[in-house]
C-alpha cells in the first residue's frame, strides 16, 4: 500500500465514446499522486485500443483485460490489482471535477474519517442539470468548512446516522466516494448481483465503518446515459433490485431494528419500480414473466406488513401499492397506458 496514493478504478465495456473524456478529467487533477486502472470487459467497439493509447501517453494509466465477467468482478479485480492507500470508483461514461481528489483527500484527513462522500451533477454530456443534488444537507450542519474549504458544508457522522440520514435516503452509489483501503479490507462487490451491487457494497462495508464524512461539494459528473442499465427494457436481471434490498433489510435491521420500517418501505418501492418495468411490456410480452409479477406483488404485500412501513412510503405510493396488491394485472395495464 503506497501512502498518499489514490487508486482510481474504471470498469468499462464498449465505452469508446466516453472513456477518453473520463480519463482526461482524472489526468487533469490538481492532486497528482494517483494511479488509474482501466478494466476492459471484452469491448468490441474500439475501447481496448483507445485504452491502450491512453496508457501509452501517461504511465499512471494501466489497462487490464477481462472476459465478460461484469462490473462487480471488474471493481473487485481493481481493488486487488492496485496499491494506493485510498480507492475511488469512476464509471467510464462519467467525469470528475479537477479538484475532486484534492478536496476529498483533504476532508478525509482533516476529519480522520473512513470514507468521504461528495455530491454530484447530473450531466447529459453538454449541460449540467441543476437537479443533480443527492446529498442530504437539509439537517442542521454539525460542522461547516472554514474559508480554506471555500464554503462547502462538511458533516461527519457515526455509522448510525450515516445509515439513517444517507444510506437509506438514496445515497447508495459507490462512486463520488473516497475510501481508505484499510477500511475496505476484505469487503468486495457481490458478483451475483447485476443491479444493486453498489448499494450492497456499502451495506457490507458498514461492519468496518466508524466515521463517515459528507460534503455538498459537487465533484462528480454523472452522465444521464440513455443506454444505461436502469433505462433499458425489462429483463429478469431487474429482479436483482428486489434481491439486493432483501439482503440489505436483513443485514441492517439485525443491528438497527429501528430502521425496519424505512427498509421495508424501500423494499416495497423497489418491487414497485420493477413492476413498472414489467408494465412497459405488452400483455403478450409479459406472459413469460407472470411469476415475476407475482413475486413483486408478494414482496410489496409482505414489506408493508412491517409496522410503520406504510407511513415511510413516498407520496403517492400508498395508492399505487394498494392497487397493485389488489389487482396487479389491472395496475400494469393502467401503468402501461399511462406511459404510452
Amino acid at each position: 500500500m503506497e501512502k498518499g496514493k489514490i487508486s482510481v478504478i474504471i470498469p468499462v465495456r464498449n465505452g469508446v465514446k466516453w472513456l477518453e473524456e473520463c480519463v482526461n478529467s482524472i489526468l487533469a487533477q490538481s492532486y497528482e499522486n494517483y494511479e488509474v486502472l482501466i478494466l476492459d470487459d471484452h469491448s468490441t467497439d474500439g475501447t481496448t485500443q483507445l485504452a491502450e493509447k491512453l496508457a501509452e501517453k501517461d504511465s499512471r494509466v494501466r489497462l487490464t483485460q477481462q472476459n465478460k465477467n461484469g462490473v462487480s468482478n471488474a471493481r473487485n479485480q481493481g481493488i486487488d490489482e492496485t496499491d494506493g492507500a485510498y480507492i475511488t470508483f469512476v464509471d467510464a461514461d462519467d467525469k470528475i471535477d479537477g479538484k475532486m481528489f484534492e478536496k476529498l483527500h483533504q476532508y478525509l484527513e482533516k476529519e480522520n474519517s473512513d470514507i468521504v462522500l461528495c455530491d454530484f451533477h447530473k450531466w447529459n454530456g453538454n449541460e449540467t442539470e441543476k437537479s443533480g443534488n443527492s446529498v442530504n444537507t437539509s439537517e442542521k450542519r454539525e460542522k461547516t468548512c472554514n474559508s480554506e474549504n471555500e464554503g462547502y458544508s462538511l458533516k461527519t457522522v457515526n455509522k448510525k446516522k450515516y445509515i439513517a440520514e444517507y444510506l437509506l435516503r438514496g445515497n447508495t452509489r459507490c462512486w463520488s466516494i473516497l475510501y481508505r483501503r484499510e477500511v475496505i479490507g476484505k469487503v468486495r462487490f457481490r458478483e451475483d448481483l447485476t443491479i444493486g451491487e453498489d448499494m450492497m457494497f456499502l451495506v457490507d462495508l458498514l461492519q468496518n465503518l466508524k466515521k463517515i464524512s459528507v460534503t455538498d461539494y459537487k465533484g462528480y459528473y454523472y452522465r444521464i446515459n440513455q443506454s444505461g442499465v436502469m433505462l433499458r427494457p425489462f429483463t429478469p436481471s431487474y429482479m436483482d433490485e428486489i434481491k439486493a434490498w432483501r439482503l440489505a433489510f436483513h443485514i441492517i435491521s439485525w443491528s438497527y431494528p429501528q430502521q425496519k420500517a424505512r427498509l421495508a418501505s424501500i423494499l416495497a418501492v423497489s418491487a414497485m419500480l420493477v413492476a413498472g418495468k414489467l408494465s412497459r411490456l405488452s400483455e403478450k410480452e409479459r406472459l413469460p414473466y407472470r411469476k415475476y409479477v407475482e413475486e413483486c406483488r408478494l414482496t410489496v404485500k409482505k414489506a408493508l406488513q412491517v409496522p410503520g412501513a406504510k407511513s415511510e412510503l413516498p407520496a403517492g405510493y400508498g395508492i399505487k401499492t394498494a392497487l397493485f396488491c389488489a389487482w396487479p394485472e389491472g395496475y400494469l395495464k393502467l401503468y402501461h397506458r399511462w406511459k404510452g
